[in-house]
C-alpha cells in the first residue's frame, strides 16, 4: 500500500461508467455510462493494490483522479449528493440527526427512510432527456427504491433483498422480527428492557446487555451473510448478463452498479468483534493486531470483487455495451482502521474516509481507448453529475481531466448513521454502564464536522465542537501533524 497518494502511479477504480454509440435529436454519438461504484472501498487500498488486477490494467490505461474527494461519509449522503448535485447539508433527508430521538422514526437499516424528495430531479431522470435508459442494480439497503434513492432509474434491480439473505433464512426471520416489526415493535421491546432493568442488579445489566448486543451482532451479520466474501456480486452480474440478454432495449444505457463486498461486516475468526460502538468506546482495546486482521479481510473482500469487475467487463463486452462507452469506477466512502483512533466509516472525515477511488476508462470498438492521465488537483465526486450529463449530450466525447476542479471540495459528516438503538440506550445507560459508554460515544461523534480541501491544504472544521485541525498533505499525507496554530489565516481564508 502507498502511503503518498500523490505518487501513486498504478492506480485502480472503485467505481465504473461505461457508455456505446448511439444518436440523439441532435446527431451527437450517445455512449452507454455504466457505473460500477465499490462501496466502502477508500483510494489508498485501490490505487496500486496488487491484487486488483483488472482495475490495474483499466487505470494504467485512463484517466486516474488521485484526489478524489466523497460528498459524504456514508452511503445516503454521498449518493443522494452524487444524484441530486447538491451538498450534503442542503439535503435536509440526509443530514437530519438520525440518533438523537431518531430511534423512533427510522428502522434500522433504513429501508423505509426517504433520503430524498420522490420528485427529485436526479441525474437518471435528467439523463432520460438524451434518451437514456437508466437501470439500478443495488447491493445496499440504503440505495433502493424504497428510500427514494432509486428516483429517475427506468429499472432497479434490488439485489440485497434476497441475494445473502438466502444463506440463513431461519435467522433472517428472527431478526426481521425487531427490525421489521416497525416502531411500535422495537418501543415495546425497549419498554420492556426498561422495566427489567430496574430489577436487575447493575453488575448483572451490563452482563445481559452485552450478551444480547453480541448475539444481535452476530445474528443481523448471519442473516445478510455479511461474513462470506461474496455479498451480491455474483447475483448482480447474472442479473446484468440477464438484462442484456433479454430485456435490453438498444436505447443508450446508464447502468449503475453498486456492490457493497468492501463493506462490514468481515470474513474473520469470531474472536475478533466487528461491533464498531465497542471499540470507540473502549469497551474492546482497538488493538493493532485485531485492526490489521479486519484490514486484511477488507483487502480480501477487494481482491474477490476486482475478480468480480473482470466478469463484469466481459459481461458488457460479449453484449456489445463496449462498442462506444465510458467506463467509470469510484466509491462513496472509504473506510477506517484504527486511524485517528477511528473504525469503519460515518465518522469525521479524515482521508481514509473521505478520499475515493476515480477512474474514466473510455472504450471504442469494443477496446478500451488508451489515454494514460493522472489528476493530482482535489476533484468532487459531484462533479461526476455534469460530466455525465456532458457525456450525454455530446459535449464530451470522452470522460477524462476535463473533471470540473473545484478552488475548494468539501467532505461533510453530518453526523452517525447508526440510530436505531437510541432509545434503547436512553433507557439503559442509568442502569448499564456498558449502555452508557456506547451512548456517550454515539452522541461524541453525532454532530458535525466539514473537511475542506484547497490545494495542498486540508481543514477539518468541528463547528466549535473541538478545535479544528489543519495538515499539508504534501509534506503529511497521514495527516499526522495539524499546522493550524501556525496558519490561521490559511485556515480562515479556507472557510470564508
Amino acid at each position: 500500500m502507498l502511503n503518498n497518494l500523490n505518487s501513486v502511479t498504478n492506480l485502480k477504480p472503485v467505481g465504473l461508467i461505461i457508455t456505446g454509440p448511439l444518436s440523439t435529436k441532435g446527431g451527437a454519438m450517445n455512449r452507454n455510462i455504466i457505473l460500477l461504484l465499490l462501496d466502502t472501498a477508500r483510494a489508498q487500498d485501490v490505487y496500486g493494490n496488487p491484487k486488483m488486477a483488472n482495475v490495474s490494467r483499466i487505470a494504467k490505461n485512463s484517466t486516474t483522479y488521485l484526489n478524489t474527494v466523497a460528498p459524504g461519509t456514508w452511503t445516503a449522503p454521498t449518493h443522494a449528493a452524487l444524484f441530486t448535485d447538491s451538498k450534503v447539508s442542503t439535503i435536509k433527508r440526509v443530514s437530519q440527526d438520525f440518533f438523537s430521538g431518531g430511534s423512533r422514526k427510522i428502522s434500522p437499516w433504513m429501508v423505509d427512510t426517504k433520503f430524498i424528495d420522490g420528485s427529485s430531479s436526479t441525474l437518471a431522470s435528467k439523463l432520460s432527456k438524451y434518451g437514456y435508459y437508466s437501470v439500478l442494480l443495488s447491493n445496499n439497503p440504503f440505495l433502493t427504491s424504497y428510500t427514494n434513492l432509486a428516483s429517475g432509474f427506468d429499472k432497479t434491480y434490488d439485489i440485497w433483498e434476497h441475494s445473502n439473505s438466502k444463506y440463513n433464512k431461519k435467522m433472517v426471520d428472527k431478526v426481521s422480527f425487531i427490525f421489521e416489526g416497525g416502531s411500535k415493535t422495537r418501543e415495546r421491546i425497549y419498554k420492556a428492557s426498561h422495566m427489567i432493568s430496574k430489577v436487575i442488579p447493575r453488575v448483572l445489566l451490563d452482563k445481559v446487555y452485552m450478551d444480547l448486543r453480541l448475539r444481535l451482532d452476530k445474528g443481523v451479520a448471519e442473516a445478510d451473510g455479511t461474513y462470506r466474501l461474496d455479498r451480491g456480486a455474483n447475483d448482480t452480474n447474472k442479473a446484468l448478463s440477464k438484462y442484456l440478454k433479454y430485456n435490453y432495449n438498444y436505447a443508450p444505457q446508464f447502468i449503475f452498479i453498486n456492490y457493497i463486498e468492501a463493506h462490514e461486516n468481515y470474513p474473520v475468526s469470531e474472536d475478533i468483534l466487528q461491533d464498531k460502538w465497542l471499540y470507540l468506546s473502549g469497551i474492546e482495546e482497538m488493538s493493532e493486531d485485531r485492526m490489521a486482521a479486519l484490514h486484511d479481510a477488507y483487502n480480501r473482500r477487494l481482491a474477490y470483487l476486482d475478480k468480480k469487475i473482470g466478469e463484469t467487463l466481459r459481461v458488457l463486452k460479449s453484449s456489445g455495451m463496449l462498442e462506444n462507452a465510458t467506463v467509470i469506477l469510484t466509491s462513496d466512502h472509504g473506510q477506517m482502521f484504527g486511524e485517528h483512533g477511528l473504525l469503519y466509516h460515518a465518522m469525521p472525515p479524515y482521508d481514509g474516509v473521505a478520499k475515493v477511488p476515480l477512474i474514466a476508462a473510455n472504450y471504442e470498438n469494443g477496446r478500451l481507448v488508451r489515454q494514460k492521465e493522472e489528476v493530482e488537483t482535489p476533484v468532487s465526486q459531484l462533479s461526476l453529475h455534469k460530466a455525465v450529463l456532458d457525456l450525454a449530450s455530446g459535449r464530451y466525447e470522452h470522460l477524462n481531466g476535463n473533471l470540473r476542479r473545484d478552488k475548494k471540495v468539501f467532505c461533510e459528516h453530518t453526523g452517525i448513521s447508526e440510530g436505531w438503538d437510541e432509545q434503547l440506550l436512553s433507557f439503559l445507560k442509568s442502569k448499564s454502564s456498558v449502555a452508557d459508554r456506547i451512548y456517550k460515544a454515539k452522541m461524541r461523534h453525532n454532530h458535525k464536522v466539514t473537511a475542506v480541501y484547497s490545494g495542498k491544504y486540508k481543514l477539518i472544521h468541528y463547528f466549535g465542537k473541538q478545535k479544528d485541525e489543519l495538515y499539508d498533505l504534501h509534506s503529511d499525507p497521514q495527516e499526522t501533524s495539524s499546522i493550524i496554530d501556525s496558519n490561521r489565516g490559511i485556515a480562515n481564508s479556507m472557510l470564508g
